[in-house]
């Protein structure tokens, strides 16, 4: 027992030298003297030593990108298109013999309408039966047509035979719709629900009323709206969502044109805003925003409440005041709503940029365009430092936008007086430029915005200083005759220029150097075009003597400092 053993610790002990052998040898770098003393009789008449510790390298595998499966064009074609468009081909054919056998005098008006709602069965059970066999998509479109079918049946029997009346008539709609509502959600069937979506929103069409009541019609659309919107949202049905959400204001304002009476207003609002209080309400509950996208809905209503308040009342003469205190309630709810859920660090971002938008509109809408101007810049300068403050792209979209607007208030209302509006708001205008340079170049640094932008910022308050600058010197000047009010506009150009040359060579920055020349070449180009032709030849030799001694000086001051 001990000599088998023995033999096999031996017959181990001989592995791993052969294994020990194999690796000198095959080792690229090994030397030739440890090739020789490694040999055949080294192994024979070796001694018992410690196992050595051979390290593998082991090389990742890299996976083999596996192609991309063909795309099964007989499935595609045979059984999901095929059934959908030749279901429209059989509905066509049994709607063109049941006109015929109707012409011939063959089906009475009740017997057309049984018809009608026994063909709605039997493509119900049909439908069923395709998706016990796993035929989805037949099944599917055989269930929506089923539906179709039902409701166009009730449709003749009211409207067209006046063989049910409208109270009925609105409960078997309402019936059919739930019906048809449950059958999608059985089946998780995103298509069935836009279907019943969209033949629920037409119920009231289908009601024969001699006295229709807005508040009624309004409010049966408003409630069948916000039930579908919290069922798509509790399946995660994106297209049934944004259907449910969007398509009620069809609707609605097909009504509100048809109508022309001022006290349907109130109810249509009403509605509109019950519809966006419900988004407002999912966005607190949710803490995270789901692929269903209801914070970009939230943002989307506003803006349709908004839209909506203003066509009912922000262009009326008496009713003004309702779509301005309007507009401060939802910023003063927003502005909350935003701070509360920062203290909750909860997402917040979508609110801000309401109450961004709110405020907004409510600026326009109570301000001049002379005063508007100034208020949107340090609004949209507000905002987009918040935007970039806490990485949100929405909010520093509703900023840009925001300040980009006040911008061209500002832009399209020149200095005319010193003491004016539109002094101050040129005032604002590049001090705002100015500060968010600085808050840009100061995000840039900590990596939160783009430098390029903080470079463009920068550009932007040069030039705009100085279309300020000009403004205010020909506001001053206007007394003066056409010489000397260019003589003094050259003359402030000039030293604004020099002036950026020297800060930039006090601070040791090259690009307000860069600038500095820039606007001094500026200033000549802007002496030959157009001084010349307009000043006395004692002017312009004032103006090239002078603006030559600046140029020169500004270039013997550089070859000092170098």
């Amino acid at each position: 027992m001990d000599l088998e053993l023995r033999v096999a610790a031996l017959e181990k002990r001989v592995k791993e030298l052969e294994l020990l052998l194999d690796h000198v040898l095959n080792r690229p770098n090994a030397s030739e003297s440890e090739r020789t003393e490694i040999s055949a009789p080294a192994i024979e008449h070796a001694q018992p030593a410690p196992r050595p510790q051979l390290q593998q390298e082991t090389v990742p595998a890299v996976p083999a990108k596996e192609p991309a499966p063909p795309r099964d064009w007989e499935h595609l074609i045979a059984r999901v298109w095929l059934p959908r468009i030749f279901i429209i081909v059989f509905l066509l054919g049994v709607l063109w013999g049941f006109t015929a056998a109707v012409s011939a005098g063959f089906i009475t008006e009740p017997v057309r309408c049984l018809l009608g709602v026994v063909a709605a069965g039997l493509m119900y059970w049909q439908g069923e039966a395709q998706i016990r066999r796993k035929r989805t998509a037949l099944g599917q479109v055989l269930l929506g047509g089923a539906s179709g079918v039902l409701i166009l049946s009730l449709f003749a029997a009211h409207m067209l035979f006046e063989l049910i009346p409208s109270w009925f008539a609105f409960v078997l709609y309402i019936v059919s719709i739930a019906a048809s509502v449950f059958i999608a959600i059985r089946h998780r069937s995103q298509a069935l629900m836009i279907i019943t979506l969209l033949a629920g929103y037409l119920v009231p069409f289908m009601v024969d009323s001699a006295h229709p009541n807005m508040w009624i019609f309004a409010g049966y659309e408003g409630l069948f709206s916000m039930a579908m919107m919290v069922l798509s949202l509790r399946y995660a049905f994106r297209g049934a969502y944004f259907t449910a959400f969007g398509v009620l204001h069809l609707p609605l304002l097909i009504s509100t044109l048809l109508s022309h009476s001022e006290s349907d207003k109130p109810a249509v609002l009403t509605v509109i805003i019950l519809q966006h209080l419900l988004l407002f309400g999912i966005s607190l509950l949710r803490s995270e925003d789901s692929r269903i996208g209801q914070r970009i809905t939230l943002f989307l209503s506003f803006g349709l409440v908004a839209a909506w308040t203003y066509g009912f009342y922000g262009t009326a003469v008496n009713d003004r005041h309702v779509y301005e205190w309007m507009l401060a309630l939802w910023s003063l709810l927003y502005i909350g709503t935003s701070s509360w859920l920062y203290l909750q660090k909860r997402a917040f971002s979508v609110h801000v940029s309401i109450a961004t938008f709110s405020i907004f509109l409510w600026l326009i809408f109570v301000l001049h365009a002379d005063q508007a101007g100034s208020a949107l810049l340090v609004e949209g300068g507000i905002a987009l430092c918040l935007g970039v403050r806490f990485q949100s792209r929405l909010q520093q979209i509703s900023g840009a936008l925001t300040y980009f607007i006040g911008m061209l208030f500002v832009l399209t209302h020149p200095i005319h007086d010193i003491g004016s509006h539109e002094t101050f708001a040129w005032f604002v205008l590049v001090a705002t430029i100015g500060g968010l340079y600085a808050f840009y170049r100061s995000s840039a640094q900590k990596g939160l915005a783009p430098s390029r932008i903080s470079l463009l910022l920068l550009w932007m308050a040069f030039i705009l200083l100085l279309i300020f600058v000009s403004q205010v010197t020909n506001a001053l000047t206007k007394a003066l005759n056409s010489d000397y009010q260019h003589l003094v506009l050259s003359g402030v150009w000039a030293i604004y220029a020099v002036l950026l040359i020297v800060a930039g060579l006090f601070v040791r920055k090259a690009k307000a150097n860069l600038i500095g020349i820039l606007f001094l070449f500026v200033t000549l180009l802007k002496i030959i075009f157009i001084d010349l032709p307009d000043v006395s030849t004692a002017i312009r030799a004032i103006l090239f003597i002078g603006l030559g001694a600046i140029g020169v000086g500004i270039s013997r001051l550089f070859y000092k400092r170098k």
